[in-house]
């Protein structure tokens, strides 16, 4: 995917966004890029996450199968939760399973999984739960 001038501003921009809001929970994110994606892992030294980074924001998100493989074996080398991650007016976090099958691609269509997202407040909420029940 060859990005003009204009959109590679905005997604380094999205991107910065998306760091300052995990510093804000004390969270440290580092941007593990290859040719074809974006994934970051952040983590504040107990919980460490991995995303996907769908920038920029779209509708929907069609992503190589072959990535979510990628990816999910990256999970499970960091022993990282994994999860969907896109900026437009805010982070927004969505599981794996908002994903649906379309042949050789996975499709995210944030219309139709509006019920599943959440913030990284939500991540962080639960992640303290665990914390204090443990």
């Amino acid at each position: 995917m060859i990005l003009s001038g204009v959109e590679n501003f905005q997604r380094v921009t999205k991107i910065t966004e998306i760091k300052n809001e995990l510093k804000e929970y004390d969270f440290e994110m580092k941007l593990l890029r290859d040719a074809e994606s974006y994934i970051a892992i952040a983590g504040d030294g107990e919980a460490v996450y991995i995303f996907l980074l769908l920038l920029p924001y779209n509708d929907r998100f069609k992503i190589k199968k072959r990535h979510i493989w990628k990816f999910k074996t990256l999970a499970y080398k960091f022993k990282a939760k994994p999860y969907l991650l896109t900026y437009q007016v805010m982070t927004t976090v969505y599981p794996l399973h908002a994903l649906e099958d379309a042949g050789e691609y996975f499709v995210l269509d944030t219309e139709k999984s509006k019920w599943l997202m959440f913030s990284f407040d939500t991540i962080v909420s639960e992640q303290l739960q665990q914390r204090l029940t443990a």
